[in-house]
């Protein structure tokens, strides 16, 4: 028995398929036949609020992972009951018009990216069906459509293979994408952490008898018992094989951790993994790394995960480790906002070069409010000691979360905090003068399913989905679906309008943009890379220029 796991994706989407990859590594272990599929295409791109959330001035106000719904249920009811997917007739005309509006972005480019799709998955279906008895999809916020179009057609052609959902998406919305359950799109959707469901679905066991697993029954009964944590130092390192790393500029990503330690009101990642948060020991971090080095050759490395310095003393004995086995690579991941100028220089030494920390707010009433667990002096200390050791900082902040008093306040004290940054330099280890390395991103606060504050506003801040646009022909249909997507919530309300989170988001850009900050980290790396990749493009090609020229050539002597 095969068992396929699939991701689908355009080219921007730059999310590195680290759960394949350990998918990938823990059914092998078991002896289990497995194909990993990473198709990438370059024949549409994602939208603008999708492929770049962080630079979006007027943000729209979906609910995270179902903004896609109203489109799909009707493309995925024309598709299974095998008649012909027209975008410009019908019922979609009406809602590819409403589904653009929201999005920001002329119908034209809408329609034509939602026709490259089906385009597209059309081509690769005989791929993932050959062979193939179980597939399994990783879907993520940016490959919804892709999934679920792929997963109907899948449907048509192949009626008898069983297919699995699983994901961070799939996890935090499972109370949504239950719906492709009921129409039978899929088979089941597996919640949580994903290797102990998908290694006793490839054993052939009953979906309503593995835990950690949603399915239906011939009487469309949904039955679902939470999963089991399995010990991660058990797990194999990543497999990354028939994952193409070039096409994410030659980064693999490597965990050390599965979970979070806190609990932000605005965040579900803590809700990913299960309840409880587990480490990998140091040993076999190092192990991971030096295996997918020698692997697969990555230039640079992610770790996948939601923080990394939960425990200090743990985090200062790997930074030592790192720094024993003096990889030749550098790292990036997240961290929280308590890093000491000890840690700082450890980090940088252990190779470390990019920080994402999760600042949030410059406010100690807003980070209160987020339940952060950290103030605004830990905030300016940790972009300090990280900056001056040489570690790239990027800023990740909120906004929209609070009432307009307390985000002015905080728009303010931000837009402070970067002159003040703007001015100081660090001496390098040449004993040169170079400016700070920073990166402010601000984002529009999102409503995101399974988080605390999405429990809390649920009920009272959020809205189903209703078409802007019907004509008298199309009136029933979309009522129809109207209806089918009562139980969804589709839009909120952001505490400020939505022009005053653009407005906001823009001062802390152009604040940014004028500082004259250092570029560094992944960013530095993806520029390198892709510049490199350039010459060599040039290169080869003036070699097959030259060699076109002396076959000519040959051929005159010849001639002669």
């Amino acid at each position: 028995m095969t068992i396929t796991l699939v991701k689908i994706s355009c080219l921007n989407d730059r999310l590195i398929p680290l759960g394949l990859a350990c998918l990938q590594a823990y059914l092998k272990q078991h002896d289990v036949d497995v194909k990993v599929f990473n198709f990438r295409t370059s024949d549409y791109t994602l939208p603008k609020v999708a492929s770049d959330p962080l630079i979006q001035l007027k943000p729209p106000v979906f609910i995270m992972n179902h903004q896609d719904f109203p489109l799909l249920i009707p493309i995925v009811d024309t598709i299974l009951q095998r008649q012909e997917l027209d975008l410009t007739r019908g019922i979609f005309s009406n809602i590819l018009k409403d589904y653009a509006e929201r999005l920001g972005e002329p119908i034209e480019i809408t329609r034509e990216r939602f026709d490259s799709i089906i385009a597209y998955v059309q081509t690769i279906i005989p791929q993932i069906i050959n062979k193939s008895s179980i597939v399994g999809f990783s879907v993520n916020y940016l490959n919804i459509p892709e999934i679920i179009i792929a997963s109907a057609l899948v449907k048509l052609e192949a009626p008898e293979i069983q297919l699995i959902w699983g994901g961070p998406t799939i996890t935090q919305s499972q109370d949504a994408f239950r719906l492709f359950l009921l129409k039978h799109v899929c088979d089941g959707l597996v919640i949580g952490e994903g290797e102990a469901p998908l290694l006793e679905i490839a054993q052939g066991k009953d979906l309503r008898n593995i835990r950690g697993v949603m399915s239906i029954d011939e009487n469309n009964n949904i039955s679902f018992t939470s999963g089991i944590q399995l010990d991660i130092d058990s797990l194999p390192t990543p497999d990354y094989s028939d994952i193409p790393l070039e096409t994410y500029f030659q980064i693999a990503s490597v965990y050390r951790s599965r979970g979070c330690t806190h609990r932000c009101k605005f965040c579900a990642e803590w809700r990913l993994f299960g309840p409880r948060f587990r480490v990998r020991s140091v040993e076999k971090v190092m192990e991971d790394i030096e295996t997918i080095i020698k692997n697969h050759s990555p230039q640079y490395m992610i770790f996948g995960e939601s923080l990394i310095n939960d425990d200090l003393t743990y985090f200062e004995r790997m930074c030592d480790a790192m720094i024993e086995k003096q990889f030749e690579m550098k790292f990036g991941t997240h961290f929280r906002a308590n890093i000491t100028p000890y840690l700082a220089k450890k980090c940088y030494n252990a190779g470390f070069n990019d920080a994402w920390v999760g600042f949030e707010a410059f406010s100690d009433e807003d980070l209160k409010k987020m339940n952060k667990g950290t103030n605004v002096h830990q905030n300016i200390s940790t972009i300090k000691n990280l900056t001056q050791a040489g570690v790239n900082v990027i800023a990740m902040l909120v906004v929209g979360f609070n009432d307009l008093q307390e985000e002015e306040k905080n728009n303010r004290n931000i837009l402070e905090i970067i002159t003040r940054f703007s001015k100081e330099r660090r001496v390098g280890e040449d004993g040169k003068i170079y400016p700070l390395s920073i990166q402010w991103r601000p984002a529009p606060i999102y409503l995101v399913p399974g988080s605390i504050d999405y429990k809390e506003k649920i009920y009272n801040q959020t809205w189903t989905w209703k078409c802007k646009y019907r004509a008298p022909n199309t009136e029933d249909q979309i009522g129809d679906l109207e209806r089918g997507l009562l139980d969804i919530p589709y839009e909120f309300e952001r505490p400020i309008p939505d022009e005053t989170v653009g407005r906001l988001m823009k001062r802390i850009q152009e604040a940014d943009r004028t500082s004259r900050f250092a570029i560094g980290g992944l960013a530095q790396h993806i520029i390198s890379y892709f510049m490199e990749s350039r010459r060599k493009h040039r290169k080869s090609r003036k070699i097959e220029r030259i060699g076109v020229i002396a076959q000519r050539y040959e051929k005159n002597i010849i001639k002669i």
